[in-house]
């Protein structure tokens, strides 16, 4: 990899022998990249934070790179409560159900956009589910995994007195119990300020994140169970 300068977040970092640390970084057009970065003492030791936008040059042609130069471009965005939780939850979420050193021309972008949206959360007070299931689908579209919103298995298009299912490498299967076609076109036309809306894209999101995410359960997603138990 050449050594031009980056934009990047850190999505997540851990200790890496005495004096490194391993960063999962995202980056535009190369996706999420695993690198080696030496430990920040003195004034910058506690630098790195998360939602923060970076710029970092990387060497190495294997798939750990090696952090060569890592400098702050702007400061970090102030998140808070649930929906600092929530930004640790897109961060995890993109480290789990993203591939390593897949490149990715829009992943960048919809991130940044993300974040923008919580910060805007965290201004009003409100829209913070609606900005979660944004990403989601956003995120599993870029995948290529997300169903085809306009018709059902039999490529007829969706009715909205109709109710459909899911099923994996079928896509939207019409049932006698499911979520109505009404919803599922709302959520086609993204239209978040339908009453009832929010529960059945939720309910989709997990449904279709699922099978990525595996059984590991998600560490995010128990601090929002912590918090609400306090």
């Amino acid at each position: 990899m050449d050594a031009k300068l980056w934009p990047a977040y850190i999505l997540h970092s851990r200790p890496f022998q005495e004096d490194k640390l391993l960063l999962s970084l995202l980056l535009p057009e190369q996706g999420r990249i695993s690198a080696v970065a030496r430990r920040r003492s003195g004034k910058q030791h506690h630098a790195l934070q998360p939602f923060q936008l970076f710029s970092v040059s990387l060497t190495g042609r294997s798939d750990l790179k090696t952090v060569k130069q890592l400098e702050e471009s702007s400061a970090a965005s102030q998140l808070s409560g649930k929906v600092l939780f929530s930004g640790l939850y897109l961060n995890e979420l993109i480290c789990r159900i993203w591939p390593a050193d897949q490149p990715s021309d829009n992943l960048f972008a919809l991130y940044q956009q993300a974040l923008a949206a919580l910060v805007q959360v965290q201004q009003q007070a409100t829209g913070l589910e609606s900005a979660l299931r944004q990403f989601e689908l956003a995120l599993l579209d870029e995948l290529g995994v997300l169903p085809d919103w306009s018709s059902d298995c039999y490529d007829r298009p969706l009715q909205a007195d109709q109710q459909y299912s899911y099923v994996p490498e079928q896509g939207l299967v019409p049932v006698q119990q499911g979520w109505p076609g009404a919803m599922l076109l709302a959520l086609a036309a993204e239209q978040w300020h339908v009453v009832g809306l929010l529960p059945v894209a939720k309910q989709l999101t997990r449904q279709l994140l699922a099978p990525l995410l595996g059984n590991k359960p998600l560490a995010s997603r128990a601090l929002f169970t912590s918090s609400d138990k306090a």
